[in-house]
């Protein structure tokens, strides 16, 4: 039986993992926006950014995105928006054997290893895990929150936008943003997040790669955009 891999789950754990880091080193959330239930994308995008204004606005505050890895996962109400203030993030360090920073590693290491087993040959893994084994020798020691944060969230930008392409050739024959999008509850598709791996025979999911997470405003001041139509778990 082909093993199976559950990117928007993983994906989710790693942003949930950042977010512990930065609440637990203690730098106050700017704004928290939960997910709800039957909720349009657009409606909580158009909430984060409401909320993001109040406090300087997505520029001055490195947001994170989850459905909580262990909830119902996409489109359910089991998730949030945090946006923590990038000033902050500056002005703290990650202190030696930070067991918060460590786990956050590990889930950008499992994530990566996830999308080697859909996509044993893209370079842009081999890359990121070579950037990510770096940090991974120092546990991040002395890195701010706010660099070490927008590292790890560009360090899955380009692996994720690779599977994401992968997988809507394979299901649709082209790229668009449209059809590459989790499908609403309902409608039929494979169980969440699950994806063969390449070799298997079998293609990515609606929901295997996450290719669309509604609330990914820019993930940090002066970060490169998220991926189209952005990603999630």
């Amino acid at each position: 039986m082909a093993e199976t891999v559950q990117l928007h789950k993983a994906f989710s754990l790693v942003q949930e993992r950042l977010t512990k880091l930065f609440d637990e080193s203690g730098v106050k959330r700017s704004f928290t926006v939960p997910y709800v239930d039957g909720e349009p994308a657009d409606a909580h995008v158009a909430a984060v950014g409401a909320a993001a204004q109040q406090v300087g606005g997505l520029t001055r505050n490195l947001v994170t995105t989850t459905h909580y890895s262990e909830g119902k996962g996409w489109n359910s109400g089991e998730g949030h928006t945090v946006g923590h203030p990038a000033a902050k993030l500056r002005e703290t360090l990650i202190s030696k054997k930070d067991e918060n920073a460590k786990a956050a590693l590990e889930a950008a290491h499992a994530y990566l290893m996830d999308i080697k087993k859909l996509r044993p040959d893209e370079p842009s893994v081999t890359v990121s895990l070579a950037q990510l084994k770096l940090a991974e020798q120092t546990q991040a020691e002395g890195m701010n929150l706010q660099d070490f944060g927008v590292f790890i969230i560009h360090l899955l930008q380009n692996p994720t936008q690779a599977v994401s392409r992968a997988h809507a050739m394979n299901k649709h024959g082209r790229v668009h943003p449209t059809l590459t999008a989790p499908q609403e509850e309902g409608q039929q598709q494979p169980p969440e997040g699950e994806a063969t791996p390449a070799g298997g025979g079998g293609e990515a999911s609606a929901g295997g790669a996450p290719t669309a997470a509604p609330a990914a405003p820019a993930a940090a001041p002066a970060a490169a955009p998220a991926p189209a139509p952005a990603v999630q778990g």
